[in-house]
């Protein structure tokens, strides 16, 4: 801590260490920086206790904020033990899921302070990169889950954790609008009280857009296991956002994972999810699994009009007819069924699979979702 405010040294920690935080789901602005910036002048920065304190009521508002900064403080202040343990839990993952589980957020903070090391490292390089108009993630963007080497898988796990969208539909009740196609009679004549009776300005109403109830049915099998991992944690953003959002896993069964999505951190909320599907990268049952949904389920979380996304590659080989009788069965039961399949992702892709001739009738739309931007762009389709 022999570095000084004024010497510019620990100014740039700070501010490294608020976009870190930041990019880690921590919402700050550029006031938040500002003040952090205020309080270390104010403050003796050798006494750690003191400085650790003055940052954290500046920079946190709820408990969950106060872990985060708890594991990222000792990366940029002084204590390189802890550091060095974090980057051993990078190389291990999120296999400990017991007395050594990570703290809550390490793992993304981690992967955090790593692009904003890159960043900070080459600027110039980003900027002439930025003006040839190409971008690293435009470029992730556009690659197969299954070409992924493990740091690009981290990278593009963070920017499906920030595409979140939310289907709609139009609803019974009305809100006010300026130009809606309904008088609203009661807010005119209550407009009109103001004025002695007299109308003077017909009040307007439209029908207000309802949150579509949304139900993922995730194909967990050995061939599809890079693309249900990455699905997984776009399914956590949805879940920690949304409430009437139900997340189904298959292979050989049918498991629920709603409940082990709803965790504040993703990492620890894919692994849970994971752990909760005793047949992970298994065989393939498409029409058992579907048929348990519609048996067990679909009354209780398609009550309301929902979309159902069903991610699968469709290689079912037995039992065909019983997934053409199920598959229409779910398409009565749902608003839209949309068939999420990564093999579309390949050129020269032909249904000549059983299981995918079986599906296609079925199903409203059949769509890709073998890369980023194929799953970000859902949110135009369902609009």
């Amino acid at each position: 801590m022999a570095e000084t405010i004024n010497g510019g040294g620990l100014a740039g920690r700070v501010v490294d260490f608020v976009r870190t935080l930041r990019s880690a789901g921590v919402p700050l602005g550029v006031g938040r920086s500002a003040l952090a910036l205020k309080a270390v002048e104010r403050i003796d920065v050798g006494d750690r206790a003191g400085f650790a304190n003055a940052l954290r009521c500046v920079l946190t508002a709820s408990p969950a904020e106060g872990v985060l900064f708890d594991c990222a403080f000792p990366m940029f202040f002084g204590n390189s033990q802890a550091f060095a343990r974090l980057g051993d839990l990078r190389a291990q993952g999120l296999r400990f899921l017991g007395e050594n589980k990570p703290p809550p957020g390490a793992l993304r903070l981690l992967r955090a302070k790593e692009s904003s090391a890159q960043l900070i490292a080459a600027p110039g390089a980003q900027r002439a990169v930025a003006g040839a108009g190409y971008s690293p993630q435009e470029s992730l963007s556009a690659k197969d889950f299954g070409q992924m080497s493990p740091e690009e898988q981290a990278q593009a796990q963070e920017l499906l954790r920030r595409g979140v969208f939310c289907p709609t539909r139009l609803g019974r009740r009305f809100r006010p609008a300026a130009h809606g196609p309904r008088i609203d009679i009661q807010a005119t004549l209550r407009a009109g009280l103001a004025s002695g009776g007299e109308l003077v300005q017909l009040k307007r109403k439209t029908r207000r857009p309802e949150p579509l109830a949304l139900v993922l049915l995730f194909d967990v099998s050995g061939s599809m296991t890079s693309y249900a991992r990455m699905a997984l944690h776009f399914a956590h953003t949805l879940c920690s956002t949304r409430r009437n959002v139900e997340v189904f896993v298959f292979a050989t069964r049918l498991t629920r994972v709603t409940r082990e999505l709803r965790a504040r951190d993703g990492d620890v909320a894919t692994a849970a999810a994971l752990k909760a599907a005793p047949d992970w990268e298994g065989g393939t049952r498409i029409a058992s699994a579907l048929s348990e949904f519609n048996r067990l389920w679909s009354r209780r979380v398609l009550a309301r009009p929902g979309v159902v996304l069903l991610l699968s590659d469709g290689l079912e080989r037995a039992r065909v007819e019983k997934l053409r009788f199920e598959a229409g069965r779910l398409r009565r039961s749902c608003k839209r069924l949309m068939w999420l399949n990564p093999l579309l992702g390949y050129e020269g892709f032909e249904p000549r699979a059983r299981g995918v001739r079986a599906l296609l009738p079925a199903v409203h739309e059949h769509r890709s979702a073998h890369n980023v931007s194929s799953l970000l762009g859902l949110a135009d389709a369902l609009d």
